[in-house]
């Protein structure tokens, strides 16, 4: 009897330090990533999706006061076949530094290419320890690019089909020529453009910078460079002091319009620091005339706006890129041909035999 009790308050304190040990390696806060619409039912380049980024304690509620950083990743180069934005593949789509007054940061933003984009984070509590995290967020391609690619090789099959069969019923081998030439024009204007090449990348340009007084509140925003680029950070400074130069205390809306469309690609709502500033780097995919639009409102109600324009360079695809495309978009004419050369064997062989015996 003795040794079951003994071996009872053995489990008993063995089970307790497990428990403690656990208790301990729990987490004390975690990042999370939720998105409106969900990811299966965002489209890439034409949604605007509404990020909801939180800092939330073992519990699950939201921590107040916490610094973010954040820095998202693009997807990966693709492997295979490219998406329409091939030099915003592997890059950083937006950088951003902020403290979280409610324990979590609300933006909202286009994601321009299919993929996993990866939130990674870093987060000082006001305990001043500090948590890094690296959320994703996958995205599938959009439907109407996919429809439109498969009937596009549907189209290249057939030809490259029809091709094959008149070069064997014909016999004439300047037919797989003319197709081939076809089959090139065809192709070869199919490209992937808005992104900068290797060569002949835009410089850093000087920022441009527009400020704007009202109220007795001195607004200054700033664009760096002047001229942004596909694949490349625009970084974009807000400062608002009082006419004696005194940081004033607020908040900022900063929309990136895209003039085009006259559709926002990305929206922010940053508090003001303790200077008077927010700051957001984030990468224009698109290469047209856009627009940044901010909107300051002070906590004693004062507002102030303005507009700074931002044209955006885009330049076609490297050559290896072109080249891929095009190799890749050959093949259904290449198995086309092959195709339609077997099949018309037997009607080539009728033609002959009918020859013969008219002969």
């Amino acid at each position: 009897m003795r040794r079951m009790l003994t071996a009872c308050a053995v489990l008993i304190l063995l089970g307790m330090a497990t428990a403690r040990s656990q208790a301990q390696a729990e987490p004390a806060a975690r990042v999370v990533i939720e998105t409106a619409p969900a990811a299966g039912a965002i489209v890439p380049d034409e949604t605007l999706v509404t990020t909801r980024l939180r800092v939330l304690d073992a519990a699950g509620i939201p921590i107040p006061g916490a610094r973010v950083a954040l820095h998202v990743d693009t997807p990966p180069r693709a492997k295979v076949i490219t998406t329409d934005f091939p030099f915003v593949e592997d890059t950083t789509l937006l950088e951003l530094e902020t403290v979280l007054p409610e324990g979590e940061l609300s933006f909202q933003a286009v994601y321009p290419i299919r993929g996993t984009y990866t939130f990674r984070t870093r987060v000082v509590l006001p305990d001043g320890q500090t948590l890094e995290a690296s959320p994703v967020l996958s995205l599938r391609e959009n439907p109407d690019e996919v429809r439109n690619i498969l009937v596009l090789l549907g189209l290249l099959f057939a030809f490259g089909l029809f091709s094959g069969f008149v070069i064997r019923l014909t016999g004439r081998p300047g037919a797989a020529a003319a197709a081939a030439i076809v089959a090139l024009v065809l192709t070869g204007g199919t490209g992937w453009a808005h992104g900068p090449s290797g060569e002949g990348a835009p410089s850093q340009n000087e920022p441009v910078t527009v400020v704007r007084e009202a109220d007795g509140v001195r607004v200054t925003a700033t664009a760096s460079p002047d001229s942004a680029a596909v694949g490349r950070l625009t970084t974009v400074t807000v400062r608002a002091t009082t006419a004696a130069g005194r940081p004033v205390a607020g908040n900022v809306s900063l929309d990136a319009i895209h003039l085009e469309d006259n559709v926002p690609i990305y929206s922010f709502d940053l508090p003001l620091e303790a200077n008077g500033t927010a700051r957001v780097a984030l990468q224009l995919f698109d290469g047209t005339e856009h627009e940044l639009r901010f909107a300051l409102r002070t906590d004693d109600g004062r507002a102030v706006n303005l507009e700074v324009p931002l044209p955006v360079e885009g330049f076609a695809p490297p050559l290896s890129v072109k080249l891929r495309s095009l190799a890749l978009l050959m093949v259904p004419v290449v198995v086309g041909l092959a195709v339609g050369f077997r099949a018309g064997r037997p009607f080539a062989a009728r033609r002959r035999l009918s020859a013969v015996s008219v002969g």
